[in-house]
């Protein structure tokens, strides 16, 4: 494929697929500015390595990888663990008082800072974009099993940290699809 074919077949996924990148990053991210960035560097980062995506669906998942890629390192950046924390405690199922939000906060971030990289980018596409563990596999190219894997561990950091194991907070396996 030539250089202009490939920016020619960029540009169509570009079309097609920027709203839904964006749309990502901005959950992620929490500021249109920033989505706006992660997008456009995320397309970016395809356009110079020059990869080159045959089908559409590929090319889709492709692109929310890196661009889960690029959100996570501008996070990392700005303190990963402290801009996630209060997202993912604000989307916590009960409303709480200040004194317990900031406690609900300062636990996630202790969660996020011990269940390393994978773990964070699992935790974030379940709790905070919704994901179910088919569609993180799908994305991350990874098997549903090691997703289900991801969150018992995330599960059991969480128990550790409240100094007993829930026998309930293990993520239920979903029905066979």
């Amino acid at each position: 494929m030539t250089i202009a074919a490939g920016e020619t077949a960029l540009a169509h996924l570009y079309a097609k697929y920027s709203p839904a990148i964006y749309a990502h990053c901005r959950r992620f991210l929490q500021s249109p500015a920033a989505a706006r960035d992660a997008t456009q560097e995320a397309f970016v980062r395809v356009l110079a390595r020059g990869v080159v995506l045959p089908r559409e669906e590929e090319a889709l998942r492709y692109l929310y990888r890196v661009s889960t890629n690029v959100c996570l390192n501008l996070l990392r950046e700005q303190n990963v663990h402290t801009r996630a924390a209060p997202t993912l405690a604000a989307n916590a199922s009960h409303v709480s008082s200040a004194e317990s939000s900031h406690a609900d906060r300062e636990f996630v971030k202790e969660v996020l800072a011990r269940c390393g990289e994978g773990g964070a980018q699992v935790a974030i596409m379940h709790y905070l974009d919704g994901m179910s563990q088919v569609e993180i596999a799908e994305v991350l190219g990874i098997t549903r099993r090691t997703v289900f894997n991801r969150l018992k561990k995330l599960a059991r950091i969480a128990g550790d940290l409240l100094h007993f194991v829930p026998r309930g907070a293990e993520p239920i396996e979903p029905a066979e699809e």
